[in-house]
């Protein structure tokens, strides 16, 4: 029976245990520590960050920071505890002055603690803002935009915080900016921009360039040299390229020739060689805008056209229109009519006409082959019979045969 009453003593005191108070056993306050306030000193305006490390043997409970400003007004913050384990508040402060504060805490069982003051001291805002700027557009070289520029400015400030950005472009007045804008039209333009603070402090004037090129270059072919017939040159002929851009300038001017490599332009060139050429050409401005290339088709035949008599022919007897035979004398000699043939060409702008002379009398003018004239009139005695062959170009050339004729 006593061994009962016991067991039943024991049983008893282990279920009044857990609802005992737990403070009855708890007396150690919390512990405060690494007690600091960033910056120190701050601008006024400028968020000041309170921090400490709270620990406890059982839990903490409440952590709060008390403040008394330059004033001698008062605050009485509540911390928090943050994902390092430390407990802080993050607050800004628009008097300047000495600020006194003591950190506070008690944990679960009712034991509270408390630090020694400390101070922070808040400073004049006297720092102006400060204005950076994004720039946003199609790119070229040299620091040139292709097209309009989207303009965006951010302003910040230490202290009291911005009150107003101003910005004016080129000869505008000054305005208050609010959003993003557009730069548009070509050429150089001038921005200028600050900003002021809730406190007055003005930044000083930022000046940045925004260039805009979104004009090709141009690029004209000059040819010099002395000029034939149908655009063709009997001579040689200096190609002279002149590129132009009125904004950024020319950067390059490129050709080729035929099929041939690309060659950057430096100064005027010689085609010196008989032949039909195609130049192509383009430039480059500073800004990167390439032009579309151009041609030009270049024709040169500077070889004057072969003619050769091949009806009648030297020391030859020929009797209405037929070849007999040789003369003994290597006279030519014609009784009747005559078929004059003529053996023209030419290998680069090809025959454009020959002409038939009599006694250097034009008789017939003949475009396409055969080159032939019937001599078919009255005439007695010893003539000269003289053809000339002119190209496409102008070239031109001769040849001539002296015969006895004897034709009623």
């Amino acid at each position: 029976m006593k061994g009962k009453n016991i067991l039943v003593g024991v049983v008893i005191v282990s279920l009044l245990l857990p609802i005992l108070p737990n403070n009855a056993a708890d007396t150690t306050p919390p512990q405060i520590k690494n007690v600091k306030a960033t910056p120190n000193p701050a601008v006024q305006g400028e968020f000041v960050t309170i921090e400490c490390v709270v620990t406890d043997d059982v839990a903490v409970n409440v952590v709060k920071v008390f403040i008394k400003y330059p004033d001698n007004s008062t605050a009485n913050l509540t911390m928090t505890k943050s994902s390092n384990g430390k407990y802080r508040i993050k607050q800004f402060f628009d008097v300047v002055g000495t600020y006194v504060y003591h950190i506070w805490a008690n944990d679960t069982s009712g034991n509270a603690n408390k630090t020694a003051n400390k101070t922070f001291v808040v400073q004049q805002d006297d720092y102006p803002p400060q204005t950076s700027y994004s720039l946003s557009g199609e790119k070229g070289e040299n620091n040139w935009y292709l097209g309009d520029v989207k303009v965006s400015l951010y302003s910040y400030d230490k202290g009291m915080g911005v009150k107003c950005t101003y910005y004016k472009l080129d000869e505008s007045p000054w305005l208050e900016y609010h959003t993003s804008f557009n730069v548009i039209g070509e050429g150089i333009h001038d921005l200028y921009f600050y900003a002021e603070d809730n406190v007055g402090n003005k930044e000083d004037v930022n000046h940045i360039q925004i260039k805009i090129d979104e004009t090709k270059p141009s690029t004209q072919c000059q040819l010099s040299g002395y000029k034939g017939s149908d655009g063709w040159y009997i001579t040689n002929v200096t190609v002279t390229l002149v590129a132009t851009d009125a904004t950024s300038g020319i950067n390059k001017t490129f050709y080729k020739i035929n099929n041939g490599t690309w060659h950057e332009y430096t100064g005027s060139f010689d085609i010196t060689e008989d032949g039909v050429y195609t130049l192509y050409y383009y430039s480059t401005d500073k800004a990167g805008n390439e032009e579309e290339q151009k041609t030009k088709t270049i024709k040169i035949d500077k070889a004057k056209p072969t003619v050769t008599i091949t009806k009648p022919k030297m020391g030859y007897l020929y009797i209405e229109d037929r070849e007999i035979m040789p003369t003994v004398l290597g006279n030519t000699i014609i009784i009747g009519k005559i078929t004059i043939y003529v053996d023209a060409s030419n290998h680069e702008s090809g025959i454009s006409k020959v002409e038939f002379y009599i006694d250097n009398i034009l008789q017939e003018s003949v475009t396409q082959q055969p080159y032939a004239w019937q001599w078919n009139y009255l005439a007695i005695g010893t003539h000269l019979i003289k053809v000339i062959a002119y190209d496409n170009a102008g070239n031109y050339a001769s040849d001539e045969i002296v015969v006895k004729i004897f034709n009623i």
